[in-house]
């Protein structure tokens, strides 16, 4: 597994990316829109392929990046089912496996 948790000062928010080595799949955490470049460039650098960008929740703190990445490479966007937010792709719920 690749983790790595990475800062944006703007915000003072955090991202988080896991990274299976096996399938080279990634999704990034509460990505912020500020940060997509960077984020980006790090998963490159890893030889990865961004599956999903995944909410934890709305965010008062920053703008997500989910929809520009979805649009940059196609990764798809995972919230709280609970949220019913038409731009998911996968609502998570606990239990659930995707």
């Amino acid at each position: 597994m690749i983790f790595r948790q990475l800062f944006e000062p703007l915000s003072s928010t955090y991202t988080y990316l896991l990274g299976c080595e096996e399938t080279g799949q990634a999704v990034l955490i509460d990505p912020v829109i500020n940060s997509v470049d960077r984020d980006l460039a790090e998963i490159s650098r890893l030889g990865l392929t961004l599956a999903y960008s995944l909410d934890t929740h709305i965010h008062a703190d920053h703008i997500t990046a989910a929809l520009q990445l979805k649009t940059k490479v196609g990764s798809k966007i995972a919230m709280p089912a609970i949220e019913r937010l038409p731009c998911a792709d996968v609502g998570i719920e606990e239990g659930t496996l995707f």
